[in-house]
């Protein structure tokens, strides 16, 4: 028994084996089929798992091998809902669910997959960074579609797009808002604070040592809730090394108040920072 075991085992090795030297390499150790992906060539993705409670979703992915992070490019998601004929589509620019399921037996790739439009089906749920999620991205207590970018954000971080889900109970009605354009939501990336106590969200501006700054908006709400997702500037923090006449200056402190769309300078907490 022992002996048809490890007969056993060498077989399934040698196969393995045999499997990957058929895999073509280019010269900088990638496999060949990597060409392939080159941003304009199709990647279908079909998600097994119902999403949300309420979504099914299939994405058609164009990655491109070349870019940073790898295999970062162009998707179309197409979101169905479960209970309801209601379809929309959101086209994304930066989508990547990473190199594992290029390298992970479960969900190898190759020439003839890419070739043949093969649809890969896996699990949502499978995935360790989401490409997608859903969360109360403004505090009216709907969760908005949140989609990630891929090191696009200031320093290398991730950045997100918003889109806001308007519907209406027991109708048809089914909107998406894409907010991608709108502050605060335009500079959300992973730096970003949320504060749902004070329904607040905090920006981080990264410009260097002394040359940072804060803004701070706070949700404006309406008692018609597809009308007004605004946010106002309400707070807004400046470090600088130069003064209005561009003289330098020892690394300073500016923190404003922004009251109907004006700055006002609280002296009490501005000053020199060590």
């Amino acid at each position: 028994m022992k002996k048809l075991l490890l007969l056993l085992f060498i077989s399934i090795s040698f196969n393995a084996s045999a499997a990957d030297d058929l895999v073509e390499y280019m010269d900088n150790g990638l496999p060949k089929h990597y060409e392939l992906l080159d941003g304009k060539t199709p990647i279908y993705i079909e998600f097994t798992d119902v999403i949300q409670g309420r979504y099914i979703v299939d994405v058609e992915w164009f990655p491109d091998w070349g870019l940073v992070p790898m295999f970062n490019g162009p998707a179309n998601i197409n979101f169905k809902l479960v209970d309801r004929d209601v379809k929309f589509t959101i086209k994304t620019d930066f989508f990547n669910i990473g190199n594992r399921m290029f390298s992970f037996p479960k969900y190898r790739i190759n020439a003839n997959t890419i070739a043949n439009k093969e649809v890969i089906k896996m699990k949502y749920s499978d995935i360790a960074n989401e490409p997608f999620a859903f969360g109360d991205m403004n505090f009216d207590g709907v969760k908005e579609l949140v989609i990630a970018n891929r090191k696009q954000g200031q320093r290398h971080h991730d950045a997100y797009e918003v889109y806001l889900i308007q519907e209406i109970e027991d109708t048809s009605y089914f909107n998406i808002m894409d907010l991608t354009d709108t502050l605060p939501y335009s500079n959300i990336d992973a730096t970003t604070e949320f504060d749902s106590d004070n329904k607040t969200i905090q920006l981080y501006y990264s410009g260097g040592a002394c040359s940072s700054s804060y803004e701070t908006y706070k949700r404006v709400f309406s008692d018609y809730p597809l009308r007004d997702y605004k946010f106002e500037l309400i707070h807004k923090i400046d470090y600088e090394t130069w003064d209005e006449d561009g003289n330098d200056i020892p690394c300073t402190k500016y923190v404003y108040d922004v009251v109907d769309g004006k700055e006002i300078l609280d002296e009490a907490k501005s000053g020199t920072v060590d």
